[in-house]
């Protein structure tokens, strides 16, 4: 055993398989296809360094690199649901969707409910209102609310006008001490003079009204008096004598 020559070990250790072997005619074959086929350098070194190997010539070369690709994802498995809308599952008979309306199963079904009234909808609306429920009606309140309510005071025009004009005045003498008034002089003048002449307008309107009225009573003073002057005036002298007539006639009885 100790004579035994010692044998060469093939590239690949001794449990490596039986190794190829391309013969001259065959690599210049190769090596014209790969000429025609235009293949890169890089997989034109692939090729060759399997030929020198002496193994099985790859089925796939990538152009640029030996890194096997990424796997692709995994396609997402179809739903088993049909789609309504792209489901033709051609006419059903009358006989099919009655057999079938047993087991059809709606997900939700609304219990009955009494509708909502009136002071109900007021209830939830000052709820989501203010967070709280509207407060007790006390017989009190109910008084309050059933009174008849009196007409607010109307407001004159005229006293209105005269409160703005002050309210600039103020405004204007405000920005005087503040060094401003320059700015604001113009702007507060004409709408003071605008609302001067609004005051005019309507002083005259009521001028023109209160003149109407003053005539009108004096038309019916004057129609006064002269219907009291048509009136005749009594005969004292003749009354005088038919009492003194009918005075002698009672003492002759």
């Amino acid at each position: 055993m100790a004579n035994r020559g010692k044998g060469t070990v093939q590239k690949g250790g001794m449990w490596q398989g039986h190794t190829a072997s391309y013969s001259k005619e065959t690599q210049d074959l190769l090596k014209v296809m790969m000429a025609e086929s235009k293949l890169t350098n890089f997989q034109q070194r692939q090729i060759n360094s399997q030929l020198k190997d002496g193994k099985t010539l790859p089925l796939k070369v990538h152009p640029t690199s030996s890194e096997q690709p990424a796997p692709p994802p995994p396609s997402k498995p179809q739903s088993a649901r049909v789609s309504v809308r792209g489901y033709s599952g051609g006419i059903r008979s009358r006989e099919n969707i009655e057999k079938h309306m047993d087991d059809y199963k709606p997900d939700y079904r609304p219990l009955p409910k009494k509708p909502l009234g009136e002071r109900e909808k007021d209830r939830l609306a000052h709820f989501m209102a203010y967070g709280e429920d509207l407060p007790k009606l006390t017989q009190k309140r109910y008084n309050e609310l059933m009174a008849p309510k009196e007409p607010p005071p109307e407001i004159d025009r005229f006293d209105e006008l005269q409160k703005e004009i002050a309210e600039r005045q103020e405004f204007l003498a405000d920005m005087e001490a503040l060094g401003r008034g320059k700015e604001f002089r113009t702007i507060i003048a004409t709408e003071i003079s605008q609302l001067i002449r609004e005051m005019e307008v309507i002083d005259r309107k009521r001028t023109a009204v209160l003149q109407r009225a003053i005539e009108a009573d004096e038309r019916r003073k004057a129609a006064a008096a002269q219907k009291s002057t048509n009136i005749p005036k009594p005969d004292v002298q003749k009354m005088e004598q038919e009492k003194s007539e009918l005075s002698s006639k009672h003492s002759d009885r």
